[in-house]
This record gives structure tokens, C-alpha cells and sequence, in this order.
């Protein structure tokens, strides 16, 4: 009787402790020709990377991260200085990763073959023109909607802009069959929520909508009228864009939702830095779903930032014909609005020509 309690005991701590690595998944690998210098491991959130273990590399470039598993496919990276390497976890996979130094350029994952297709388009964004990128991206994501893959292909960005545009039929097809793909098998999961709200924000506001060339003859006819937008602030305080007339301003409907918003903010830090003491101002829309996460996000930000309780259908997208984010508009001092601009470059050398 003894035997058979130690029996059962000892078989009982066994299952225990062979249970303790059941909910984890495994990273590990080797980084060559980076001795010395510090390996982070981080979880990709909506809005922001958050640390989850770190090692100081060795001769060898030896490294293994044994972490708890995430409740949702989610996608991490490693992270050497400003260079990363993009991971997708599942659930329990174990990764191998080999580098040939700390760019992450020459590096082979086994063990994740959803990391390999995201390494593959992050190399094919690199080295392919744009349309051929996008239309292998779109075989991707329409193969395989519901994976982490064809969500990471939606959000990729060249320039600090998006490859795909929500605002644009064409794309909108591959939003909705993530979207639909991920609130269908995890409609608990934030990702999901998100992102399936921002399509039917989109739908929504073109049902509602002015008609575009209605609005834009609009905007060029009301030169002398100051096309108003008044909303609520991060403390809940309305700001009025007009409150600014008699500045130069760079009116910006934008979103953190988007996946480089930290470059894309800082674009926008240059240019309030190089230009706010000679009288430019920043008035920026953000149509965010979540008021909480937007709060989080711009907070810290030096000028106006508003946000919009009904999304892409408040009216301000429709007076300023608003179809894709981000986009910016440059307004003179009488408050005309002078330019209409997707890209930084375009819009500094409107800003020293207005000035």
C-alpha cells in the first residue's frame, strides 16, 4: 500500500513539473558578431512595445527566452538598439533564430513558419516597388485572414505611410476580411475589437458622407470663410481651430491606431520644433475608437490634440473631405486653407514658403 501512494506521489509531482513549461513558449538562438550588447525580447501591443526579458550577449551570441505564453496569437519582436527582428507567436512555439550580427539582415527562424512569412514581407517591402509588394501582401492576407500574418501585412508602412488604405475600396476588401476573420474566432481579443470597429467606422461614414466633389468645391469656394472644427481635447476641454486664426496652421486628422505612429509623431515633434516659435501651430483630429488609448498616446504632445466621438463620420471629415489617414492640411493666417499634403517633405516647403 506504501509503494502504491510513492508511486502515485511521485508520478503526480512529475506531471506537475513537466505541466510548468506547458504554458510557455521558447526563443533562443544565437546573434553572431555582437558581443556585449543587450537582446530585448518585447510583446508588440496597439501602442507600443512592452519589454519582456532581456540578455547581455555573450562571445558566443548565445541567447533563450522562456516566456509566458500570450492569450491571443500576438506578435513580439527582438530588439538590439533600433534594430528588430519581428516574431508571431501562437501559442507554445519554440524558435530558433540565427543572426549574422545584430542588423537582423541575414537572419534564419525555424520552428515559426508565420515569422518567416513576416520576415519575408519585411523584406520584400524593402526590395520590391510598391504595387508588387502590395499584391503579394494581398495574396497573404486573403489566403490566410485570421493569421497574425495577414494582420502584420495589413499595418505595414513605406514612408510613414500606410500600404494599405483603409479609405480606399480596393483595400478595404483586406481589412474586412482580417477584420471579419478575427472578431469571427476572437471576438474577445482587443485586436479584434479594434479593428473590426474601424471598418464599420469607415462603412458608416461613406453612407453618411457629403458627396467628395460637392465638398471640395466647397473648400475652394470659401476661401475667405474659416472652416471651423470644435471638439473635445485629453482633458475634455473644447479647442476651436479657429481660436488659432492669425497663426500658420498644420491641421493634422490623423490616428494611433496606425502601426508607425511613433515615427509618424515624431515627424510632427520636427516640425513644431522648427517651426513653432515663428508662429505655426498643430491642431490635430483623431477619429480613435478608444478614448483611454488615445488619451495614453497624446498626452505628452506639445500641441492641440482632439478627438472625435463618432469617429470618421463627425462632420469635420466631411468639411475637410477626408478620406484617407493621415492627411494634413496646411491653413494661412486668414484661416484659407493653402495645401492639402500626404507627405512631410511637401509640407515643410509649404510652411517656409507661407512664412
Amino acid at each position: 500500500m506504501n509503494v502504491t501512494k510513492h508511486t502515485f506521489f511521485t508520478i503526480l509531482v512529475l506531471l506537475l513539473l513537466s505541466s510548468c513549461g506547458h504554458d510557455k513558449f521558447t526563443v533562443f538562438g544565437t546573434i553572431d558578431n555582437s558581443e556585449g550588447q543587450t537582446l530585448y525580447l518585447e510583446q508588440l501591443t496597439l501602442t507600443k512595445a512592452v519589454p519582456v526579458d532581456s540578455a547581455v550577449l555573450s562571445k558566443h551570441g548565445t541567447f533563450k527566452f522562456h516566456c509566458a505564453r500570450p492569450e491571443y496569437p500576438d506578435l513580439y519582436r527582438l530588439r538590439i538598439g533600433n534594430k528588430f527582428l519581428v516574431l508571431a507567436i501562437d501559442s507554445l512555439e519554440t524558435v530558433t533564430v540565427s543572426a549574422k550580427d545584430n542588423t537582423f539582415a541575414e537572419t534564419a527562424i525555424a520552428g515559426s513558419p508565420k515569422s518567416q512569412q513576416i520576415q519575408e514581407l519585411r523584406r520584400s517591402l524593402r526590395e520590391k516597388p510598391l504595387d508588387e509588394h502590395k499584391a503579394y501582401a494581398r495574396d497573404l492576407i486573403l489566403q490566410a485572414p485570421n493569421s497574425m500574418v495577414a494582420y502584420y501585412a495589413l499595418f505595414q508602412q513605406k514612408g510613414g505611410m500606410p500600404v494599405f488604405d483603409i479609405y480606399d475600396k480596393a483595400d478595404r476588401v483586406c481589412y474586412s476580411a482580417v477584420a471579419t476573420a478575427f472578431n469571427t474566432w476572437m471576438p474577445r481579443y482587443k485586436r479584434s475589437e479594434v479593428l473590426y470597429n474601424q471598418v464599420l467606422d469607415v462603412i458608416n461614414g461613406e453612407r453618411r458622407a457629403l458627396n467628395a466633389a460637392t465638398m471640395q468645391a466647397f473648400i475652394e469656394e470659401s476661401e475667405n470663410s474659416f472652416l471651423d472644427i470644435a471638439l473635445p481635447d485629453e482633458n475634455g476641454t473644447e479647442q476651436a481651430l479657429s481660436g488659432y486664426k492669425g497663426k500658420l496652421i498644420v491641421l493634422d486628422f490623423t490616428t494611433a491606431l496606425m502601426e508607425r505612429y511613433t515615427g509618424y509623431i515624431f515627424e510632427m515633434k520636427e516640425i513644431y520644433n522648427a517651426y513653432h516659435s515663428r508662429g505655426v501651430e498643430i491642431y490635430e483630429v483623431y477619429p480613435d475608437p478608444s478614448r483611454l488609448i488615445w488619451e495614453e498616446q497624446v498626452r505628452a504632445l506639445p500641441w492641440t490634440t482632439v478627438r472625435t466621438e463618432n469617429g470618421v463620420n463627425d462632420m469635420a471629415f466631411a468639411t475637410y473631405n477626408v478620406t484617407a489617414l493621415p492627411t494634413l492640411f496646411l491653413i494661412n493666417r486668414k484661416g484659407e486653407v493653402i495645401g492639402r499634403f500626404t507627405d512631410f517633405e511637401e509640407l515643410r516647403k509649404a510652411i517656409d514658403k507661407a512664412l
